[in-house]
């Protein structure tokens, strides 16, 4: 433990800021958010060193760990850089977005069921109003289950 705490006594700042720079860097590659937290750290202790070149390696490393895992239970437990769900009460649920839109009939529907152009995609439907709607009616979305959107006639 001795050799480690005289390595890391002697070890010059910018080897902490190569090493916060290298965490960086393979976050910025990972887009995980692992190791965000610790290449800032390394780098807080790198620029600490820097400024007082006489703290000694157990302190430099016990900065660093309380910097690291601080800041990522801070950055994890916080609302900041999440997306708050009721802004965007139909993200990622795209049949939810389109009710109440008007859609078209690509073909004659078989019975209730067929399929309608939305935007620029073909979705499958079911007719809730009993009807078996022709090519190229208007039709409303009512609903929707899945990706399987409920329509009625526009």
């Amino acid at each position: 433990m001795q050799a480690l705490n005289a390595y890391f006594s002697v070890m010059p700042y910018w080897y902490w800021l190569v090493l916060g720079a290298l965490l960086l860097a393979l976050e910025i590659a990972s887009t995980t958010q692992y190791l965000l937290w610790p290449g800032i750290a390394a780098l807080l202790v790198g620029g600490l060193k820097f400024v007082i070149p006489g703290i000694n390696g157990s302190l430099s490393l016990f900065l660093f760990a309380i910097i690291a895992v601080g800041a990522t239970i801070l950055w994890k437990r916080s609302r900041l850089g999440r997306v708050d769900p009721t802004s965007h009460p139909t993200l990622n649920e795209r049949s939810q977005q389109y009710m109440g839109r008007r859609v078209v009939a690509l073909d004659d529907f078989q019975g209730t069921r067929g399929a309608v152009r939305v935007d620029d995609s073909r979705w499958n439907a079911l007719a809730e109003d009993g009807s078996s709607p022709r090519k190229g009616d208007a039709l409303q979305v009512i609903g929707c289950d899945g990706t399987l959107l409920h329509v009625k006639a526009a």
